[in-house]
């Protein structure tokens, strides 16, 4: 049987705690300086934050703290922060830092990872997670042969969802959130690369996680991993019986979708904090991205629909 394990992002904002979790063998870490370092409504705050994780890398490789285990989500390429964030790493190798892999969003080509691989000479993962990256995937993978820069292919399910403008964002126990997903589980198993689900939404419902683990084990031929966005200890337990995810269509009720959308916004601004760009409420983990196009979608379609 194919291999999922557990992928448990971490913010590097707290790095000083970070020894207490690198010995569980439950899941496997990535620590984090994108969205987890990021203030949706404060340019200013967020490049505090983004700063606190580079102290945060430094921090870890003076004091020897082996995270030769760890994959480490970088920002964007395209994004103010990239250039500095690939600096302390060079600073941070020179001190010994040894990383399993560099999470590398928002990768369209295969010119990006190259760059990146070769700058810091460790294993690449790109985040696919907009429509070029999407359609472009075979292409990348086809040009990394013979490179072997690539170590897996992780999705992210919210920033496709906000360059495609998919509303509302389809959920692991709908059919158009399949749909999307197994073109990239295909190219992985005919390239022979590791798959990287998407961050796991629901985060205090185990029996879809572990459901939806079981639709993973059917398809991939490699092993993979299972991302998740908070430590919940429930997660890790495999029910004694695993339901079949019975797979359905979105709803298209204009009114549903108008409502939820409300209910998005509201939850993420009744639950978001200063040092993070998503939100948790009891029931879900929720995306700037996904609060994003809560707003688009309700700005371009309320009026309309209320006619």
């Amino acid at each position: 049987m194919i291999n999922i394990k557990f992928l448990q992002y971490f913010s590097l904002l707290r790095y000083k705690v970070l020894s207490k979790l690198l010995d569980d063998k439950k899941f496997t870490l990535i620590l984090d300086m994108e969205d987890s370092a990021q203030n949706l409504f404060s340019k200013k705050k967020t490049i505090e934050l983004k700063k606190r994780c580079r102290d945060g890398i430094i921090y870890l490789s003076k004091n020897n703290i082996n995270l030769e285990k760890c994959f480490l989500r970088i920002n964007s390429i395209k994004s103010d922060y990239f250039n500095n964030d690939i600096k302390v790493l060079k600073k941070a190798k020179k001190e010994k830092l040894k990383l399993r892999g560099i999470f590398l969003p928002k990768t369209e080509n295969f010119t990006e990872i190259k760059y990146v691989y070769e700058k810091l000479d460790i294993p690449i993962i790109p985040i696919i997670e907009t429509k070029k990256g999407y359609q472009n995937l075979e292409k990348i993978l086809i040009k990394d042969i013979g490179f072997n820069y690539i170590y897996g292919i992780h999705y992210g399910h919210f920033d496709f969802c906000l360059d495609k403008e998919i509303w509302p964002l389809p959920e692991p126990y709908h059919k158009d959130y399949w749909k999307i997903i197994n073109p990239i589980i295909d190219i992985c198993n005919d390239y022979k690369k590791k798959f990287i689900q998407t961050p796991y939404p629901l985060i205090n419902n185990n029996k879809i996680l572990w459901s939806m683990i079981k639709i993973l084990e059917k398809k991939l031929l490699d092993s993979g991993y299972v991302a998740l966005v908070n430590i919940n200890k429930s997660f890790f337990k495999k029910p004694n019986k695993i339901k079949y995810l019975n797979l359905r269509k979105i709803s298209s009720d204009k009114n549903y979708l108008i409502n939820f959308a409300k209910k998005i916004i509201k939850e993420y601004e009744d639950n978001k904090q200063p040092n993070k760009s998503f939100s948790l409420t009891k029931k879900r983990f929720i995306a700037p991205h996904q609060f994003l196009m809560a707003k688009k979608f309700l700005d371009k379609n309320e009026k309309k629909f209320r006619k």
